[in-house]
Order: structure tokens, then sequence, then C-alpha cells
């Protein structure tokens, strides 16, 4: 019996291919918008890093340790951490914006074996950010088509890609929700049916993911606003301040710990140089329309050949004067903002107070990104509408001049330098071939789902060769194998000690997974009374503003400190038991115990217990009496010491420890600079230290007072019908 035309018979209907094609077709735009994630496949196991010649990785240094960290305090402690001890002796955890502890989505990648859980949730991410542009998109009257080329183009933009290579998880996680900020400010005014969420909810998300990037958020979402307020300037006024005290509402859990943190750092050392690191060069400017190979990934700013050249449409064409000259302006003054450095009197503009928030300009290209997809989507829209043909035209003849421009560039970079990169090459292949087929579809009459269907994938195989030379994956397995024969013999000793290493010998992932403590490491934060007395510590003279203790001039950790000396006294207060190095150490009382491969491990023969009783202002070294800890946790301190005397305990003061001796509150002091002291009466004594922040108390009572705003917002929002159906400019 035949089969009629077009059926399916049985083994057909149930094969998983026919599944995954029947979804294809139902659900186009979100198949398109999940590319993202499958450019992520082949290295979803691996830590990311910029090249298979790049030492380091953000991932690797901070966010996996402090992962680790925040999973094991849950599972073995019972407890949410609020400090840690595992690097620089002590820093406040629930104070630091790369911990991961504020930002809940975040939580998601911990359920998982890391990296996989970072890198999964990292193309969820641009997943988000994609279908968010194409709803803002559509919000802004786009057709379909248009909305879904802009935010393709963002979900794989490839300056997050080239992030994603030297491990930002926190500007990846932020990053794409700048265009659900800007869909919830229209939306929410309009007050549509099918999305009521408020802005300050999105805000707050935004700043607990990277408080960097909510500053550069909520500047650009502030001018949305501007641009497309539908109200008088007073009731505008009246919402953004509303909703921008919401957002700081919600996030003041990490806010508030952040302030208080940052008064205490080294962040007040930051020069004009320091503010303005990695500002774009001119030169990098050519990004604009040709991707340029082996540079920085901070200053990536090709958004794909055909995209620029639609947003060129969308500028030219477009009819939508306030959409398009705001997405054109936003685009521009990123640029320039990026150039940081390159423009005079920005030294003068880092002295204006918060400008420091937004250290490293070249972080505005992220904007310029979004920017540049928003305006070819304004571009495709116009010539699938014809909206207006002499315009078209004159689109049509730009292609030509630019395709000539880009040739003449390519020659004159080959004579100048005797050398084509082959970035180079590709973007000027792909921007002659991508202004062609555009030229076709305006002067043809080729099918209209065709010529879509060409512009994406000539979109798709720019973009995916970018982006994939943008980061390589890195075995788990290599990644803790850095410093791991020194971690071993070190954590075999057994003992409650710390290690100091003045060459990164025993690098932080490593150091986490076998939970050995380390006075030394790497943050942009920290304790700056801490950081001057490692100055003396270490023996190494800092410059300014670090990121690392030690201080590496040069950056090169492994031979930069071999002539310095460090001071095996002050480390012994930090009961620093060894020291790693990848040179020889020629200090007093610092005696060689192994070498390992080129690792030199060196035992501390003045290194002091955890804690210990001074039992007068006149005693001798050897009447120190050490102090066995009872019990150590993220948040607690528990011991027991004969007084009198003075207990010593060898970890950094910081506001929020709290000290309980024989159950009541007793006082906390300064000693030897940075560490805890407390004066005990002669007897037996128990001593219970405590971490507990002020600031994270009153964070979290700012943040249920925000919950009690956020549910009054949603309650007492206007509710204009008007069909659920996106209202164009």
């Amino acid at each position: 019996m035949s089969e009629k035309p077009g059926a399916i018979n049985t083994a057909t209907r149930g094969s998983i291919w026919h599944q995954v094609y029947a979804g294809i077709r139902r659900f186009p735009a979100i198949c398109i918008l999940a590319l993202p994630l499958l450019l992520l496949l082949p290295t979803l196991g691996s830590f990311p890093y910029r090249s298979l010649a790049s030492a380091y990785s953000d991932i690797t240094i901070s966010h996996y340790p402090n992962a680790i960290y925040l999973r094991d305090a849950i599972i073995d402690w019972r407890t949410i951490p609020l400090w840690s001890s595992t690097i620089m002796s002590g820093y406040p955890f629930a104070a630091n914006p790369l911990s991961g502890l504020w930002y809940p989505p975040g939580w998601l990648a911990l359920i998982l074996p890391l990296p996989l859980g970072f890198n999964l949730l990292i193309g969820l991410h641009l997943i988000w950010g994609g279908i968010g542009l194409y709803c803002l998109m559509r919000a802004e009257g786009l057709g379909k088509a248009a909305a879904l080329l802009a935010g393709f183009s963002f979900g794989l933009l490839p300056k997050l890609f080239a992030h994603y290579g030297a491990g930002h998880l926190t500007l990846l996680y932020a990053v794409p929700w700048t265009p659900w900020l800007l869909l919830s400010q229209r939306t929410y005014s309009r007050s549509s049916r099918w999305f009521k969420i408020p802005p300050g909810l999105v805000l707050a998300l935004i700043f607990l993911a990277d408080v960097r990037w909510g500053a550069f958020a909520a500047i650009t979402w502030w001018a949305y606003s501007a641009v497309h307020r539908q109200q008088n300037w007073w009731h505008l006024i009246k919402k953004i301040s509303l909703q921008s005290v919401l957002g700081l509402l919600l996030a003041a859990p990490q806010l508030l710990p952040l302030i208080e943190f940052s008064t205490l750092s080294s962040r007040a050392e930051l020069a004009a140089a320091d503010v303005l690191a990695h500002s774009l060069p001119l030169l990098n400017m050519l990004g604009l329309i040709l991707p340029i190979g082996g540079t920085d990934h901070e200053w990536v700013l090709y958004a794909g050949g055909i995209v620029s050249l639609f947003a060129l449409g969308g500028l030219l064409i477009s009819t939508a004067r306030r959409s398009k000259y705001f997405w054109a302006i936003l685009s521009l003054t990123a640029v320039l903002a990026a150039l940081g450095s390159q423009i005079p009197g920005s030294e003068q503009i880092t002295r204006v107070p918060l400008v420091s928030l937004l250290r490293v300009p070249s972080r505005a290209l992220f904007l310029t990104g979004m920017g540049i997809a928003s305006l070819a989507g304004y571009g495709l829209d116009a010539i699938l509408t014809k909206s207006n043909l002499k315009r078209v035209k004159i689109f049509g003849l730009s292609l030509f001049g630019l395709s000539i421009f880009a040739l003449l560039l390519l020659v004159g970079f080959g004579y100048i330098f005797r050398e084509i990169s082959s970035g180079m090459l590709w973007g000027t292949i792909g921007l002659i071939a991508s202004a062609a087929w555009i030229g076709i579809g305006i002067k043809t009459k080729l099918p209209k789902n065709f010529w879509i269907g060409g512009v994406f994938l000539i979109a798709l195989i720019d973009l995916a060769a970018v982006d994939l030379n943008s980061f390589t994956g890195r075995n788990p397995s290599l990644v803790t194998a850095e410093g791991e024969e020194a971690a071993q013999y070190i954590a075999a000793q057994g003992g409650d000690f710390r290690t100091y290493s003045p060459s990164y010998s025993l690098p932080q992932q490593t150091a986490a997974l076998y939970g050995i403590r380390m006075t030394d490491g790497v943050d942009p934060l920290q304790i700056e009374d801490y950081v001057q007395f490692m100055d003396g510590a270490s023996g190494v003279p800092r410059d300014g503003y670090s990121v690392t203790i030690p201080y590496f001039a040069s950056g090169d950790p492994k031979t930069d400190n071999a002539g310095y000396v460090p001071d095996a006294d002050k480390l012994g207060l930090l009961n620093v038991a060894y020291l790693v190095a990848d040179f020889q150490l020629h200090a007093k009382d610092i005696k060689l115990e192994k070498k390992l491969a080129g690792t030199f491990i060196y035992v501390n023969e003045r290194q002091k217990s955890p804690a210990w009783i001074l039992p007068g202002s006149n005693s001798n070294v050897s009447d120190i009496k050490p102090v066995k800890m009872l019990h150590r946790s993220p948040n607690r301190i528990q011991l027991t010491a004969s007084g009198p005397g003075t207990l010593v305990i060898s970890e950094v003061i910081y506001p929020g420890w709290m000290v309980k001796v024989d159950g009541e509150v007793d006082e906390l002091f300064v000693h030897d600079e940075i560490l805890m002291g407390v004066e005990l009466k002669p007897g037996m004594h128990e001593i219970e230290l405590q971490f507990q922040p002020m600031s994270v108390f009153m964070g979290l009572i700012l943040f249920m007072v925000g919950l009690v705003l956020l549910a009054w917002t949603i309650r007492n929002v206007p509710d204009r019908k008007n069909g659920g159906k996106f209202k164009p400019d």
C-alpha cells in the first residue's frame, strides 16, 4: 500500500534527527540564537585561555579557586563563607566581587563539575543576551528577520569570545543582561502584559554579576530612557530614580561590603595610568571593519563584516531617527571612551570621584558591539521594507566604496609592513563578499528568504571563524598540574600553616585543590595594611598599584624577584612554614629542604604557630607559648589558651571580626601591624572569634527593604492595555 505524498513513516517519525529538524522548523529563531553555545561545545570541559601560549586565565586564577572554596564551605561546614583564608593571609570573601557569592544564577555552575559548569553557564548567558537584543529590537518595531540578525550578532560578538578566552567570567555574566535592562525600561514604562520586570531588578543582577559593568549599564540605561521617554521629564526622573534606588537596594549585600573593602584597600593607590590601562590604540579602530589578529582581548572591536555593513545601512537608510541615532551615538561614544589615554585631558578625568569604577576604558567596546548589532538590524529592516529607495541606492554606492577602501588598505599594509595578517586578509575578502551579497539583494529579485539565509550564513562563517580564533581550551588535568608536585609534598607534611612564593610557583588553583593557605595571591582588591606589611616581608619593592602580592615588575614571575631577600621573621608572624620558588633564595633562617623539577622548597625556621601567647611586653622569644587551634571554619576560629598575656592570632584583622573570651565579648586590637590580638587574664580560657561584618548585615537589611519596594513596584505598575503587542517608535 503506497504512502500519501509527504507522509512520514513510523520509523522516521520517531527518529531523533526528525525531531531535531521539526524543532528547527518550528523554532528557527531560538536555534539561531543558541549558536554561541555550539561554538563552546568543543571546550565545554576545558579551561578557556586566549591561546596555547597564554600563561594565565582569570577563570583558572580567581573564579575556579573561589568556586571550590564556596562549594567546600557549603558542603563541609554547612555555612556561607564571608571570610576566606585561602590567599593573602585572609580577606573578606563577601566583599570581593570575584567571589561569585551574591550572583544567584552563578550558583548553578557549582552543581556541575568545574570548569564544565562555568562554560555551560557562559554559553547560556550569551544565548540570553542574544534573545534580549532580539526582543528589544522587536519592541523598537523591527521585523523578525532584522531583530534576529541583531540578536544573533550580539550573541556571537567577537569581543565576548575574546574575554571568554581571558577568563573574564563575571563580565560574561553581566554584559548579556544589558539589552534586558533596556527592554525592561521600555516595556515596564509602557506596561505591556507579557513583560513587566522592573529595570531595578535587572540592574541589581548586573551589579551582582559584575559591579564594574554595572556602572556602564546604568549610564546606558539612563541615556536610553531619556531618548525613548514616553512621559514628561519630571515623571521620567522619578521613575528612573525609583528604579535606580531599587537596583542599589537589591544589590546592597554586595555593594556595602565592597564599599567598605575599597576604602581599606590598595585601590586608593590607583594612578591615572592604572585607571586608563588597556586604552584602545588609535590604529586598532580599523577593527570596526576588519578583524585585527593577535590583538589584546580588551581591544577587540570587530563585530562582523556583513554586520558592520548593515549597520552603515541602518544609519543611512532607516527612517527610525530616534532609535538609529541613539545606537550610533552610543557606539561612537563608547569608542571614544575606549580610547582613554589617547584623548587629551583624560588624566584629569580620572580624578573625578567614582571614575575609577570604569577602570580599563576599553570595556566600553561591549556597548559599541551592541550598538553595531542593533544598527545592523535597522539596516536589514530598511532594505526589506524598502523604506527609502533613494537612500538604498546611496547605500549601494557606499558598499562599493568601502570594498575599494578595504582592498587599498590591504595592499597598503602589505606594502608598508611587507606582510599581510591572516585576519586582515580574511576580513577584506569577507567584507567584499558581504558587500557583493548585499548588493545582489538590493539590485536583483532573489527570493527574499534565500537572500536572508545567505546573509545569516555569511555572518555565521565570519563571526564563527573570528570567535573560534579568540580562545582555546586547556585540559583541566594540565591546569591543575601546575605546581602540583610541590603542592603534594607540602600538603603531605600536615599541620596548620601558610606558604609564600616569590615566583608564583604554587598557583592559586592548585593550592585550592590541596587546601594550602597562601600569604601571596592574585586579586584586584587587597587590604592596604597587608600590602604594606608584605612589602617588608617579601623584600620586593612595589611601584604603585598591583593585582599581585608580591609585585612583579616586568610581569614575569619566574625571574622578576630572584634578587630580593624575604624576611623570615615577618613571614613567620604570618604562620609561613614553607617558601616555594623557581630560583634559589639566600635569606637568614630560611633553609632549603627539597628540590622538585626546578622548584625549590624552603623551610622557614622562624615560623610561628597559628596563634601564640606573649606573657608580657619584656618577654623573650623563648617565652612565647604556641596555642593550638581547636576549630577553624570560614567564619569562625576556636581555641583555648592560658593567661595572663597577649593572645596573637595569625589572621589579618578586619572590621567584622569579634572575639568572645569565656563567652563574654572582649576587645580585639591590632598586633604586629596587621594581626589580631586580645588580652587574657590569668587562667585557662576558651576563645572564639567570629567574622560577622556589619556591612553584610546592613546590606541584607537593605536587600529586604528592596524586596518590599520590588513587590510594591510590581503591584502598582500602571496597566495601560496595548494588547501585549510591541509598540514601535
